[in-house]
């Protein structure tokens, strides 16, 4: 059985202890998803890298908290370009700039028996998981992030950007198609054809009933006056003869 949990390495320990003594500040450099699972004989306070690592995650800015330093380290399949296949996350872990400029893996998570699948990337939708992280450095230290925190949004930078940049574009947008239709002479072509045809038949109607026409009246229309000998005026607008 694979123990599910979190610890701070040997040499993660060791580079706080050196950051303390130095009073320098702690520099996260990248987080790391993979796919490996601890040996039994291994103690997971002696690795030095993820067992098997498999792709970059993020993380929200750290926030300082007495003693602890608190974080999100979250994976979106959109990070990096994303990736072509999934895979199942058994492991994650935090890596920092050590004093020399080598690099330490200060935090080491995994979730055992609990591994958690993602997809490879989508247009249609993005998969995301996020593990809350606590680091324990000692008081008075500095924590700061020495990559760029790449694609993290929470539900309220979401709420953010769609309310304050996507809301306005796609007003914007829209207004543009409703003016554009507006100025169209040719929009809904169907419907003006049909209350075109419903007003020529009105006139009709007002033609007989509004002059002395006696006998049998009758009416016929023309589209044009191709190939006809006709007399009278012929009226453009009603397709009509009038005489």
């Amino acid at each position: 059985m694979s123990q599910y949990g979190c610890t701070i390495p040997r040499r993660g320990r060791a580079l706080i202890a050196k950051i303390l003594a130095e009073k320098m500040p702690l520099k996260i450099s990248r987080i790391m998803m993979g796919q490996g699972v601890c040996p039994e004989d291994v103690f997971p306070g002696d690795l030095e890298d993820l067992v098997e690592p498999v792709a970059a995650g993020t993380s929200t800015e750290p926030t300082y908290d007495g003693d602890t330093v608190h974080m999100m380290v979250e994976y979106r399949s959109d990070l990096n370009g994303g990736l072509d296949r999934g895979f199942w996350i058994r492991e994650f872990g935090v890596f920092a700039k050590d004093l020399d400029g080598s690099e330490v893996m200060l935090y080491y998570g995994t979730l055992g028996d609990y591994p958690q699948w993602v997809s490879a990337y989508s247009e249609q939708g993005l998969d995301t998981r996020r593990y809350p992280v606590d680091i324990t450095i000692g008081e008075g230290a500095t924590v700061i992030i020495d990559y760029s925190p790449e694609a993290f949004m929470t539900s309220e930078d979401v709420k953010g950007l769609c309310t304050t940049t996507i809301l306005p574009m796609f007003l914007t947008e829209a207004q543009g198609l409703i003016d554009a239709h507006n100025t169209d002479e040719n929009a809904h072509q169907a419907i003006q054809n049909a209350a075109a045809d419903i007003n020529r038949r009105l006139a009709l109607i007002e033609l007989m009933y509004n002059t002395e026409v006696k006998g049998n009246p009758f009416v016929i229309s023309f589209d044009d006056l191709s190939k006809l000998v006709v007399t009278g005026v012929w009226n453009k607008e009603q397709r009509r003869l009038e005489f």
